[in-house]
């Protein structure tokens, strides 16, 4: 009978813990989702903005190749402030950083979750933080090209790039300020190429950004049913 006793109370020890274990997974889990949708949102800002961030440097360099007298000079100066702008993503993972740290990634249950959250975070850690800290500094040897091109006196205008007409009416007063250097030639070659550069690799960025937004979408399907979470 003693033995029987001792035996039940460990049986009971054991579900209570089990108990306990499932209650944490559920919290880290609910806690995950809303990093994750925090991640969604962030990435689809980000996406867009290189998207369109694709867009001007394209024009900027068609632009940049013409003869001076046939380059719309208020248009290439507005994209050219552009390139003053930057995006990177906002991890969200507070909630993977304690799984990781505390050791709690055996509280997942579902095999495939926690698979698909590994590779998420370590496509965000390894592949898109890479990509990140080469893009910042080509952004910033960029501008620095950028400030030997243009004379940055009207970027700071009020309403510039959204609305042109303070340039405009700058631009009546003195024009001087949106034209390129004259005798920047091989600045404006080293410009354009580093232009290349950072286009290309922040288009291969965008494919990660992408693959990352899919991959928390499928993440959070995935919480959503196993956990019955909304």
């Amino acid at each position: 009978m003693l033995f029987l006793a001792v035996f039940c109370g460990f049986l009971a020890e054991n579900q209570r813990e089990h108990m306990v274990e499932h209650q944490r997974e559920k919290q880290y889990m609910k806690s995950l989702l809303e990093d994750l949708q925090n991640d969604i949102a962030d990435l689809k800002i980000d996406t867009a903005f290189w998207s369109e961030q694709f867009k001007r440097i394209a024009f900027i360099q068609k632009e940049i190749k013409k003869p001076v007298e046939k380059r719309d000079k208020m248009l290439l100066y507005i994209h050219s402030n552009y390139m003053r702008w930057y995006e990177s993503f906002i991890y969200h993972d507070r909630t993977i950083a304690q799984l990781k740290n505390g050791g709690n990634f055996r509280l997942i249950r579902n095999t495939a979750i926690a698979a698909s959250l590994m590779e998420y975070d370590a496509t965000v850690n390894a592949r898109l933080r890479t990509m990140e800290v080469f893009s910042d500094d080509l952004w910033k040897n960029l501008n620095y090209l950028q400030n030997k091109l243009f004379n940055t006196e009207y970027y700071s205008l009020p309403s510039l790039p959204f609305k042109m007409f303070n340039l405009d009416s700058a631009v009546k007063i003195n024009p001087q300020p949106i034209e390129i250097r004259k005798g920047t030639d091989d600045i404006i070659f080293e410009y354009t190429n580093q232009l290349d550069l950072f286009r290309g690799l922040n288009m291969v960025r965008n494919f990660t950004n992408e693959a990352l937004l899919n991959q928390a979408n499928d993440l959070v399907v995935m919480l959503k049913k196993e956990y019955h979470l909304e």
